[in-house]
């Protein structure tokens, strides 16, 4: 059969369904939505991750008797890293003077204190190479603390472990949780998609059985339908696009303006063209297969058998 006649077969199982087409549209639509919306929720808060570990900072302080050998040792290690984008040596009057000049503001004779102590250790402030993932981030934190906790001289290492611990925790469970969803509603799609096959296939019950009396091949008989469900998976998918895009131009002009603060608005991303490739396919083959699974009992004797039923 040519393309023409798939079209012309799908054209009529709308003009005979209407109803039936449009429901089965209405639903893998918004199933496709919640589909997309997942991933591109899931792709965005690791794409958050991965910038808020390129501004975080890791604070490697040194002990008070260190010596000088070891603090160059220490140095020199962290210089070669090549997780580790820069270095800097921070001493203990450099620390007592930042402190002393973010608290000015809220303690203002903190500054003219002169018998202030200095609580302060030496400290290395060591960031980042930019582009870590957000699924290896708060890994590659940990790795580099747990080396740099045996150098000799080194009394503590800080990363925020705890938000970088626990956002990479949310951000893991969000995407295993969004992966079971997809998983289901996938499957849901199936069964949606194979109702509205079975409702053509009873109307053309009669065409059917004469074409397996002809000899019609099985590809002959199951092309039409399964063209009929890739191209109502197809739509779905690029309705279910074309609503997630709107979500996300919302979502974005919200951060911006209830956020700035936190630049999130800048670090959201809407799919690629690759990705929204993808998604199209990927509506089309469950469509094509969610159709081939209920009429693959075609052309085996299958309309002879339900002309009585």
């Amino acid at each position: 059969m040519s393309w023409n006649e798939y079209l012309r077969s799908f054209r009529r199982s709308w003009v005979h369904h209407t109803g039936m087409q449009l429901a089965t549209l209405s639903v893998l639509a918004a199933t496709f939505t919640v589909v997309a919306f997942v991933l591109s929720l899931s792709l965005n808060l690791k794409r958050v991750l991965s910038h808020w570990g390129e501004s975080a900072q890791m604070s490697v302080y040194l002990e008070d008797t260190i010596q000088a050998a070891d603090r160059e040792a220490l140095k020199a290690a962290l210089e070669k890293d090549q997780r580790i984008r820069s270095v800097e040596f921070v001493g203990k009057e450099q620390a007592t003077s930042a402190f002393r000049q973010k608290m000015s503001s809220y303690a203002p004779d903190l500054l003219e204190d002169t018998e202030f102590s200095n609580p302060f250790p030496a400290s290395f402030q060591v960031s980042l190479v930019p582009g870590v993932s957000g699924d290896v981030l708060a890994a590659t934190f940990e790795a580099i603390a747990q080396q740099l906790s045996a150098f000799k001289g080194v009394e503590d290492v800080s990363y925020g472990q705890s938000w970088v611990r626990n956002y990479s925790a949310f951000v893991g469970a969000l995407s295993t949780g969004g992966w079971v969803i997809v998983a289901i509603l996938i499957a849901g799609s199936f069964f949606v998609i194979g109702n509205s096959v079975r409702a053509s296939i009873a109307a053309r019950r009669d065409e059917i059985e004469i074409l397996e009396l002809v000899g019609a091949t099985s590809r002959m008989i199951r092309a039409p339908f399964v063209f009929e469900g890739a191209a109502l998976g197809w739509l779905a998918a690029a309705i279910s696009l074309a609503i997630n895009f709107g979500l996300y131009l919302w979502e974005a002009k919200l951060l911006q303006s209830s956020m700035a603060f936190a630049r999130l608005g800048s670090n959201l991303a809407y799919f690629g063209v690759l990705a929204c490739l993808g998604l199209l396919f990927a509506g089309a083959m469950v469509g094509a297969l969610g159709a081939y699974f209920t009429i693959r009992k075609i052309n085996d004797g299958w309309a002879a058998s339900q002309k009585d039923a």
